[in-house]
């Protein structure tokens, strides 16, 4: 199983970022110096945290100069240098909590921030979707320019037991807080080490929920510096290297939110999409619906375990595709995947229609000129409206319980299959990797 151990975090000092007194210690307010991870800011909202506080932590995890990551590695030597940023004087684990959109001062979900023995994936550590090859090269120049893990992976786990109410009572003391850019409070609190928690956590299996791309980085730099003759025998666990920052999460008991990511199309045969609307194909039926219409029209079929798609097209067009079970189940079976995996709407997706109708294979290199993403379905109905994008396909949301079937099955789901919301803030705590 999972080794979980704590550790000595590198974080905003507390005597200079503290604005009040906890029952065990002080606490901090990050609000302007947090910034969230990497793939998520866009160059507006980079340019903002910029502007918001010079030490904002975007000037490590997406420094704007024309050598991001030596400019990171300078940036945080001369952080620790100048008192910015401290290092934690014994090893902690950390309560982190975040609110929710309806409750956005009230952190409702609760988890723990430690490292975990890197593991390739395998039967304790599973992952559930693939990934590119361009992020994971950038996350790894980076972390070998700062020899430190600046964003921590989401990782969850399902656990009914009473175990964990009793190892997750016991009360933190310095705390740091900070707001996203939407308002929600997100909360860390230091504990002391607690071999009870480090037992419970070290028996879970863990299923990457969010960070996919870090954790295979971590893995790359792993190997690096163990292919140095000097320490490749080092037991495991011994070099800094060998451990990855994760907040763990209790999936069974803790209400996570997965939000969908749409796809645009940028380079698509037009006609082979508006002929899917004429409800011909065997495939799917075409239900006409205005395009703004759509958004709700999927979240009412949220339950429906059929394939289902908003379709938009130039010229306000918009179609509800909702699939033909059987006959995209044949379809499907002809696909090298698992059953969890055939019956996923986005693997549906990849396959009936963007590989099928239009000949877009996302896995080959063209396909980044060809197909977008976006969370936003007011931005993916313009996108069309306005011609930068050919079409919209709406989506719904993957559930939960499919992410844990497809990883439990050993298989991954199509990119961008998951997008866990809120993302978890880069600042609260860093992972030095410099010693042990």
């Amino acid at each position: 199983m999972p080794l979980v151990r704590p550790f000595r975090g590198l974080g905003y000092a507390l005597d200079r970022y503290a604005v009040d007194a906890t029952a065990g210690g002080r606490l901090a307010d990050l609000t302007d110096v947090v910034c969230p991870p990497y793939d998520v800011i866009s160059p507006v909202q980079q340019a903002s945290l910029l502007a918001r506080d010079p030490h904002n932590a975007v000037r490590l995890e997406l420094a704007p100069e024309p050598d991001p990551h030596a400019a990171a590695a300078r940036t945080l030597a001369a952080w620790q240098a100048d008192g910015t940023l401290e290092r934690r004087a014994a090893p902690s684990a950390y309560d982190y909590s975040f609110a929710r959109p309806a409750t956005p001062d009230e952190p409702a979900v609760h988890g723990v921030l430690a490292r975990v023995l890197l593991e390739p994936f395998g039967a304790d550590v599973r992952a559930h979707e693939h990934t590119f090859a361009g992020p994971k090269a950038d996350r790894l120049a980076l972390l070998r320019a700062t020899h430190t893990q600046l964003s921590p992976i989401l990782a969850i786990y399902f656990d009914g037991s009473e175990d964990y109410r009793q190892v997750m009572s016991q009360p933190g003391n310095d705390a740091w807080r900070a707001r996203d850019d939407d308002g929600l409070l997100h909360t860390l609190a230091a504990r002391d080490p607690d071999e009870q928690l480090s037992s419970f956590l070290s028996r879970q299996r863990l299923f990457i929920a969010d960070g996919h791309h870090r954790y295979e980085t971590a893995l790359a730099y792993q190997a690096e510096v163990r292919a140095d003759p000097h320490v490749a025998d080092a037991p495991p666990g011994e070099l800094p290297a060998d451990w990855v920052m994760v907040v763990l999460v209790n999936a069974e008991l803790e209400e996570l939110e997965i939000r969908p990511t749409h796809r645009l199309l940028l380079e698509a045969d037009v006609e082979a999409l508006a002929s899917l609307g004429a409800g011909t194909d065997p495939l799917w039926a075409a239900i006409p619906v205005a395009p703004e219409e759509l958004p709700t029209r999927l979240a009412a079929l949220g339950s429906d375990d059929r394939a289902v798609f908003g379709l938009v097209l130039p010229g306000d067009q918009g179609f509800l595709l909702v699939g033909n079970r059987d006959a995209i189940a044949e379809r499907m079976r002809r696909e090298r995947t698992g059953e969890a995996v055939r019956t996923l709407d986005l693997a549906i997706l990849h396959t009936a229609i963007l590989g099928d109708r239009l000949g877009i294979d996302l896995a080959s290199s063209d396909a980044e000129d060809r197909v977008a993403y976006t969370r936003d379905e007011a931005e993916a109905l313009a996108a069309v409206a306005r011609g930068a994008a050919k079409a919209a396909i709406l989506v719904r949301p993957t559930k939960l319980e499919q992410l844990a079937a497809v990883a439990n099955a050993g298989e991954v789901m199509p990119h961008k299959s998951t997008y866990f919301y809120p993302k978890l803030l880069t600042g609260m705590v860093f992972h030095s990797l410099e010693d042990s």
